[in-house]
């Protein structure tokens, strides 16, 4: 992949989650002396900021520390790694919490495993020509907007802004591939466009005017990716289950900790022009499981009637027992 993208994919209620890997509630056990069952291990993902995490971990040595030997295998996005995982053919892949809950909810036997990363501020935006009456969300009623896919991160934030606003905005969602927007918002093929990072910032120094920030409001600080595996792997695996997310927040953790590292380390991860690496909103990175913040993202998908009104937030994530 040439570009790194900064997606964002992503319940009000607090939870408290002391999970199992083999469904339902309860404590999830790391099993026998908790040394991982598994040491290879095959993790779907894409090189995007949202996940450095993964790549920190198999660079800076996290994942050896804990007795893993990690495979990064490319994949097309989270929907296809999760079949996947569910498939066996993957051990983990990267999701969201939005994608991830609507996949369980459909039936498919999968959890979180690792929450990785929040929205960056203002990492996902809306944007026009400069010359175009288009100057509010408002205004995007009935109007041509590009996204990459629907029932996505980009839709999904769009309506949840906009109900926060009071706003009854239904754009013409048009979908178009992240490189191509711009082109196609210059060119008049779509009268505005949904931009993730680095592809936002690409955007601006194009020329084009940002008319929404789709992180604000409601959407400020939203758990934007994770990490899934199936229910059969943790179950078979506690261990390594534990061991992989052990390793993943502890790689957040210095991620956190490490801003200036992390941009001059990003071009070589995913061939990002450093100019952009230097001055895009990266993500937030976790350095543990937040229920709340889990919890918030499929209440918001209840909210628009993407999972079903009974789906337990807490029946499709994962954590070991402390």
């Amino acid at each position: 992949m040439k570009k790194l993208t900064s997606m964002v994919v992503a319940g009000v209620a607090v939870l408290s989650l002391a999970l199992t890997g083999c469904g339902g509630s309860g404590t999830a056990s790391a099993g026998g002396d908790g040394k991982p069952e598994k040491t290879d291990l095959k993790v779907g993902s894409l090189p995007l900021a949202d996940y450095a995490a993964l790549y920190w971990a198999k660079d800076k040595g996290f994942f050896a520390k804990e007795g893993l030997n990690v495979e990064i295998v490319a994949v097309q996005g989270g929907p296809v790694g999760i079949q996947k995982v569910a498939s066996g053919e993957l051990d983990m892949t990267n999701s969201t919490p939005f994608g991830t809950s609507m996949a369980a909810n459909s039936g498919l036997p999968i959890k979180t495993v690792v929450l990785t990363s929040a929205l960056a501020d203002n990492g996902l935006g809306v944007f026009v020509n400069p010359d175009s009456p288009i100057r509010s969300m408002a205004d995007l009623n009935g109007r041509s907007l590009g996204i990459n896919t629907t029932k996505n991160m980009g839709d999904i934030t769009f309506n949840n802004l906009a109900r926060s606003k009071g706003l009854d905005v239904k754009p013409n969602w048009v979908e178009v591939p992240f490189p191509e927007m711009v082109k196609g918002v210059q060119a008049g093929s779509i009268e505005a466009g949904y931009l993730p990072e680095p592809f936002a910032s690409a955007a601006r120094n194009a020329g084009l005017r940002q008319i929404a920030d789709l992180t604000e409001g409601p959407n400020r600080g939203l758990a934007g990716s994770d990490y899934v595996a199936s229910e059969k792997f943790i179950r078979s695996n506690p261990g390594s289950t534990a061991a992989f997310a052990r390793a993943m927040y502890a790689a957040g953790a210095d991620l956190k900790a490490n801003e200036s590292a992390q941009r001059e380390w990003l071009p070589g991860v995913a061939k990002l022009d450093p100019a952009v690496a230097k001055n895009m909103p990266l993500p937030k990175y976790y350095d543990s499981f937040q229920s709340a913040d889990y919890a918030k993202a499929v209440e918001i998908l209840k909210q628009q009637g993407l999972v079903k009104p009974d789906y337990k937030a807490e029946d499709h994530a994962w954590q070991p027992a402390v």
